[in-house]
């Protein structure tokens, strides 16, 4: 009896590898209950590289997947793939519509380092017009520039640059808008944050039972009875931005000073209360509300004078989506009252994170998303970052996540239609196998996902480096 007892682990693992093997060689390609079942390699990791077979059947230029079979339909047709995907075709079908404009692409690199690609804005270039022309006054006027993106851009990571980059050409000076509250206070180096805890903060990655209404950043914060914020950066002017707020005042200091009041303005609109550091010099800014639900608290502004600010808001796990939790008529009052003259959007990991394929879908969602942001903003321009390379373990290598250039295909049938500009992170890399490199290069961090602050920071002069250029050719 002992015996038997142990001999079931073994007896159990045995029977695991032959269900594994059944469902994945035997039924290949069968739905069951919703869910089609995909070739498993339990020997993939071990294997050598020249045991790996990166065979398909055929794929065209443009990502779609051409069936040879005799089954009319390509065990694929769901955007998931197995390892027996090409990456070599793939490689072949992203470069071929990129690389024919040698004047638009041309090729540096860095010793020792990725082979950066000087990477030019396309799509719909006409549509930066309302950037471009607001650039022109940017000496007399503040522009401002909202920067949206996934965890990527956590902690002013990729946006710091392009904020240093075009205030350096365009003047401005100040980090600009930043919420009450945030999850990136420990790692964000533009900015020293700290908050009390007893704020309700409602967001795009919360549940809003209430419909509490969303701002600029899609977050909003509800004090408690002394709740504070304090943030400490070189800046002169802060722009306090609330609405539904009681008939009170608010306390504040500057540069860790005496307290200050001033008073709120009641209403469901939105409202602006302008502050100005003593001397112009500001280097830290505190808020505390003296009673409890004050009001609704979207954020500050820390800012000196006229220039660009480029503001960062970033997203942890979204897609993009999170602009359906935002109202437009919040967006509406926003753009009013702070002049946004462009939109960046830096989504896309997350959704080929998910595995479902069911790109369509978010196709028709971004797309949806986009065109509402045009509604609201109807002078502003909008630009589309294509999604980065991501490594994924194939043998004894890191190569590119073939989920990568099918989502760079549903992209740019995003920009066709929807009319925006585009600039293609991927191909700005390096291409095909270049996060190998990035990761190597201490570019980016070893989930073969996320660029490291030395890789964000290329990554923000390489936006900023196309921006620059296709504003000057606009001229």
């Amino acid at each position: 009896m002992i015996e038997n007892q142990k001999n079931k682990p073994v007896l159990l693992i045995a029977l695991t590898i032959i269900m594994v093997i059944i469902l994945s060689h035997f039924l290949n390609g069968v739905t069951i209950l919703g869910y089609t079942v995909k070739p498993i390699d339990l020997f993939m990791d071990i294997k050598p590289d020249s045991l790996l077979s990166y065979n398909y059947n055929s794929i065209d230029k443009n990502f779609n997947f051409v069936d040879t079979t005799n089954s009319g339909k390509s065990k694929f047709s769901n955007s998931v793939f197995s390892a027996s995907v090409s990456f070599d075709l793939i490689r072949e079908a992203f470069e071929a519509p990129h690389n024919t404009d040698k004047d638009n692409v041309s090729e540096t690199s860095e010793a020792g380092g990725p082979a950066f690609t000087n990477v030019q804005l396309t799509g719909n270039l006409d549509q930066m017009k309302y950037f471009f022309n607001a650039l022109k006054e940017s000496r007399s006027q503040q522009i401002r520039v909202a920067h949206y993106g996934d965890s990527g851009v956590e902690g002013d990571n990729v946006t710091a640059n392009i904020r240093e980059d075009l205030q350096r050409e365009f003047g401005g000076y100040g980090v600009g808008f930043l919420s009450i509250t945030s999850q990136d206070i420990t790692f964000r180096t533009t900015t020293r944050m700290s908050f009390s805890d007893n704020w309700q903060t409602i967001s795009v990655l919360t549940n809003n039972p209430q419909n509490l209404p969303l701002g600029i950043s899609g977050f909003v914060a509800i004090p408690q009875s002394n709740s504070w914020v304090r943030y400490a950066t070189k800046f002169s002017t802060a722009k306090i931005f609330y609405s539904n707020a009681k008939s009170s005042s608010i306390k504040y200091s500057f540069n860790d000073g005496s307290d200050q009041f001033a008073n709120l303005k009641p209403g469901n609109d939105l409202k602006e209360l302008t502050l100005s550091a003593p001397g112009g010099n500001g280097s830290s800014f505190k808020l505390t509300a003296t009673m409890s639900n004050q009001g609704y608290f979207y954020g500050v502004s820390l800012e000196s004078g006229n220039g660009v600010y480029v503001d960062n808001f970033p997203w942890r796990g979204n897609t993009g989506l999170g602009f359906l939790s935002i109202s437009e008529s919040s967006f509406q009052q926003f753009s009013k009252m702070m002049n946004y003259k462009l939109i960046i959007l830096s989504f896309g990991a997350n959704e080929t994170s998910f595995g479902s394929g069911d790109n369509k879908w978010y196709a028709n969602q971004m797309v949806k998303v986009i065109n509402n942001l045009k509604r609201a903003f109807p002078q502003t321009s909008i630009l589309l970052i294509g999604v980065g390379d991501r490594g994924i373990k194939r043998g004894t290598r890191f190569v590119t996540d073939p989920n990568i250039p099918l989502l760079l295909k549903v992209q740019q049938d995003i920009v066709a239609r929807t009319g925006v500009a585009f600039w293609n992170l991927f191909e700005a890399m390096g291409g095909y196998n270049s996060m190998e490199t990035w990761v190597q290069s201490n570019y980016a961090l070893l989930d073969y996902t996320h660029p490291s602050q030395q890789g964000a920071a290329k990554i923000g002069d390489m936006i900023a480096k196309a921006l620059i250029d296709a504003y000057n050719k606009s001229k």
